[in-house]
C-alpha cells in the first residue's frame, strides 16, 4: 500500500540484513498534551467552526481542549519462533506475536478525562452531576478524540510514526493491526462510559472486532523471523498506539509536537535468548525472556512481565513424546485447568495440544509444519528436543566449522512458544 506524504522504505542492519524494511511516514499526528482549560483562549477564530456552531465560541474552546481521553493495554503476550518458507504466513495456527487483554487489562477512559469535564462543563438541570450523556457527547465532539482506534504494530523506538513491515509495503490489517472500533463511536463509547474506572475488554456491540487482541506474523521464513528478534531487542518495540488518520494508516496521536519518541499508548519492549540448558554459539536465540512495558506518552517503564512460560514446539508424529493431558487430569485439577487456560487463550485447543507440566505444545495438523526437516537418503530426521544436543540451525547453514567438531547435526534445533503475563 502506497503511503502518503512520501514514506520512505530503508532496509533494517542487523544480522539478517534487508530481511525487514522500515516504512516511515512523517505526519504531525493528533494532538500533544493535556490542556486544563481554553477559558483563556484569545484567538477563538482557530476553532472548529461546527464545534463554534454547536456550543458557542467559549464552551468550543473547552471541548477543544478535552485531553486524550484513552488508556490502554495488553495482560498477556506469547511469541512464536516458528517460522518456514512460504508455508506459515497463511496459517492461522502460526504467529510470531500474539497479544491480548484477557484478564486484568483493555481500554478504558481515565480519571482525568472526567476530571476535565466536571470542572469545565455544567450539570444539566436539574441534574446536579454531569451525566453519561454528556460525557459521551463532550467526548464524541472532542478533536483530539474523534475517529481514534487501537492498533498494534512494530514501531521504531525514536519514531512512532516508523513502522517495521515484513514485506516492504505498510499494510492495514498485516502491519497495523486495528483492534475493537473507533473508540469515539456511540456504541464503543457506551461500553467504556457503563464501565467507568474499569477496564474493557469486550465490546459486544462494535461493528469491528470485539476484543482487544491482535497477531503479527513475520514468519514467512527464519531469517525473517530473526531479523525481528534482532529489531525487537536494539530498535523496535511492539506498540499498542492509536490511528487517528484514515489516510496515514501509520499515524499515532501524538503526546509530544517535538519529541516523535512519545505518543499515547504502550510499548513492549523484548530480549530473547537460548532456550534453558542452552549454552553453545549455534542454537538460535529464539526464546522471549524478558519484557518491559512502557507507558509510550512519557517513556517511563510501567512494569516487568512475568515470562517463564516457555513450551517447546514438537512435530505431530512425536506427539506421544509430549502427551497431551487427560480430560481426567484437567478436571481432577483446579490449578492444571487454570494454567491451561493461559496456554488456549493464545494456542486454542482445536489448533494446538498442550502439556503444561512438560512444558511443550503440538500442532494437531500435520500441514503446515513448524520444522522444515533435512533429510538423509530421503528419510526426515527430525528435531532435537534434548537441548543440550547439537542441532542443525538452518540460520547457520551448513557450514561445518559453526558445529561441534565440524561435523553437521541432522536433527532441526527446537522451536519454542513463549508466553509473558502481567498478572
Amino acid at each position: 500500500m502506497k503511503m502518503p506524504n512520501k514514506p520512505t522504505t530503508r532496509k533494517v542492519a542487523g544480522v539478517i540484513a534487508a530481511s525487514l524494511a522500515l516504512v516511515v511516514s512523517f505526519q504531525n499526528c493528533g494532538k500533544a498534551g493535556f490542556d486544563s482549560s481554553l477559558d483563556d483562549v484569545a484567538d477563538y477564530s482557530s476553532l472548529d467552526a461546527a464545534l463554534v456552531s454547536k456550543y458557542g465560541s467559549q464552551m468550543a474552546g473547552k471541548i477543544s481542549g478535552i485531553p486524550f481521553a484513552f488508556d490502554g493495554g495488553f495482560d498477556q503476550i506469547s511469541y512464536n519462533s516458528c517460522a518456514e518458507s512460504g508455508t506459515l504466513s497463511s496459517s492461522n495456527a502460526y504467529y510470531s506475536i500474539r497479544a491480548g487483554a484477557y484478564q486484568t487489562a483493555g481500554i478504558t477512559i481515565p480519571a482525568s478525562f472526567y476530571s476535565y469535564v466536571d470542572a469545565n462543563f455544567s450539570p444539566i438541570y436539574p441534574a446536579n452531576a454531569v451525566s453519561k450523556a454528556q460525557y459521551a457527547e463532550y467526548l464524541g465532539d472532542s478533536p483530539t478524540n474523534i475517529n481514534v482506534m487501537p492498533t498494534m504494530a512494530i514501531r521504531d523506538r525514536s519514531n512512532l510514526t516508523s513502522v517495521y513491515s515484513a514485506t516492504g509495503s505498510l499494510a492495514l490489517n498485516t502491519d497495523i493491526i486495528p483492534m475493537a472500533d473507533v473508540l469515539s463511536s456511540t456504541y464503543i463509547m457506551d461500553t467504556l462510559l457503563s464501565n467507568r474506572g474499569s477496564s474493557v475488554r469486550y465490546f459486544p456491540f462494535s461493528t469491528n472486532t470485539r476484543t482487544i487482541e491482535a497477531n503479527l506474523k513475520f514468519n514467512s521464513d527464519q531469517s525473517i523471523s530473526q531479523s525481528l528478534r534482532d529489531i525487537l531487542q536494539v530498535q523496535g518495540q511492539m506498540t499498542m498506539t492509536y490511528l487517528n488518520d484514515s489516510t496515514n494508516i501509520g499515524s499515532v496521536v501524538s503526546a509530544s509536537s517535538t519529541n516523535k519518541a512519545l505518543a499515547y499508548g504502550r510499548g513492549y519492549r523484548f530480549s530473547f535468548g537460548q532456550a534453558a540448558g542452552v549454552s553453545n554459539g549455534f542454537s538460535p536465540l529464539n526464546v522471549l525472556q524478558t519484557l518491559q512495558e512502557v507507558d509510550l506518552s512519557t517513556g517511563n517503564v510501567i512494569s516487568n512481565w512475568n515470562c517463564n512460560r516457555v513450551y517447546k514446539v514438537y512435530l505431530n508424529r512425536d506427539i506421544a513424546s509430549c502427551a497431551p493431558h487427560t480430560e481426567a487430569q484437567i478436571t481432577a485439577s483446579a490449578a492444571l485447568r487454570a494454567e491451561i487456560d493461559i496456554v488456549r487463550r493464545q494456542f486454542p485447543a482445536h489448533q494446538w495440544d498442550v502439556n503444561v507440566t512438560q512444558g511443550c505444545l503440538v500442532p494437531k495438523a500435520t500441514v503446515p509444519s513448524c520444522y522444515t526437516e533435512n533429510l538423509v537418503n530421503g528419510i526426515a530426521q527430525g528435531v532435537e528436543y534434548n537441548a543440550g544436543a547439537a542441532c542443525y540451525n538452518p540460520l547457520i547453514g551448513t557450514s561445518p566449522a559453526s558445529y561441534p567438531n565440524s561435523i553437521i547435526p541432522a536433527k532441526r534445533c527446537a522451536n519454542y512458544a513463549t508466553i509473558c503475563t502481567k498478572f
